[in-house]
């Protein structure tokens, strides 16, 4: 059925029978406005997601489309060491697509919602020429918030999972690669996730003095660390984490995606060296690779890059920029 035949409130209703029941909702879908209860700080973030400028609908599904809507919001949570606690959602699609397709959507969004526990309060739905996703996501801070402004020289520099992945997806989308290794890279893309239990258990353990999700690329979501820190990094090329794909794909020794690629959503943090131990504690039990990358520098020093050979570069216009 087509979403023009079944109409807007009728499909608002279906969704309302479908969304779970949160007790911290005290009221839900189906008025002018959400009423929740939060407790103690709350953080709240938005984003969006459109056809044509993040995403080809040739290249995913809508409910790969609705889960990674759903991580990229929650990812900035994760960053301050929060938790996601309740979800506001504007669609706007094109009337021709099938009730089928939003439902999709929706099934993919719950599920990603679901093992944090974040409610769907709220949002709107308006045909458009194109599909544009809206989040606005409100979450908790229960063992108070990490910034990017706690950076202190001296510290270690680290980052978890493996980086550049999800820029060489799209790399691989738009050149059609089809081979198995080239499947995992494009599925970094198109359905990432937030590094969410991680985010908490830095913030609960006390390990980070700062921190920031890998959105518009390392070298670029370091520079606003250091610059809200107002300190300098240095970054150890050799030690940047690569999946094998990235090493067969792109080569052991060609960091420039992993330098540059956004999307990754890891998180990037400092720590004073005393945390080490600490940090892969936390690494392995959360079976997460979480790798020291670098370290703090005086601002002065600005931001480097160190090749194993000893060399030293200070790259300019890194990463993702939506006007440039």
């Amino acid at each position: 059925m087509k979403l023009g035949d079944l109409g807007e409130f009728s499909f608002l209703r279906r969704l309302r029978a479908r969304v779970p029941v949160d007790r911290g909702v005290v009221l839900g879908l189906g008025d002018d406005c959400a009423v929740v209860s939060p407790l103690g700080l709350t953080l709240l973030t938005t984003d969006v997601l459109i056809e044509g400028v993040h995403f080809r609908r040739e290249w995913t599904t809508f409910a790969l489309l609705g889960e990674k809507a759903f991580a990229v919001n929650a990812s900035d949570i994760a960053a301050m060491g929060g938790e996601p606690t309740f979800a506001l959602l504007s669609l706007a699609i094109p009337r021709t697509c099938e009730v089928e397709e939003l439902e999709a959507f929706f099934d993919g969004f719950l599920r990603a919602a679901a093992p944090a526990g974040t409610a769907l309060v709220g949002g709107n739905l308006s045909a458009a020429p194109c599909v544009i996703i809206s989040v606005t996501l409100l979450g908790r801070a229960p063992y108070g918030t990490i910034t990017r402004a706690g950076a202190r020289v001296g510290d270690d520099l680290y980052v978890t999972g493996t980086i550049g992945d999800a820029a060489l997806g799209l790399r691989l989308l738009q050149e059609g690669r089809e081979e198995p290794l080239a499947q995992q890279s494009k599925a970094r893309f198109l359905c990432p996730a937030a590094r969410l239990m991680l985010g908490q258990e830095i913030a609960a353990r006390r390990l980070a003095t700062a921190m920031i999700d890998i959105s518009d690329g390392l070298l670029q979501d370091l520079e606003h660390l250091c610059e809200e820190s107002q300190v300098g990094a240095i970054i150890e090329a050799a030690a940047l984490p690569l999946s094998p794909a990235y090493r067969t794909l792109v080569g052991e020794q060609d960091w420039s995606i992993a330098l540059t690629g956004g999307e990754d959503y890891e998180l990037l943090f400092t720590a004073p060296p005393e945390q080490r131990a600490k940090i892969q504690t936390l690494a392995y039990e959360a079976d997460c690779p979480i790798t020291r990358i670098g370290g703090i520098v005086p601002q002065a020093e600005q931001i480097k890059v160190c090749g194993p050979d000893g060399t030293v570069s200070a790259p300019r216009h890194w990463g993702y920029d939506h006007f440039r």
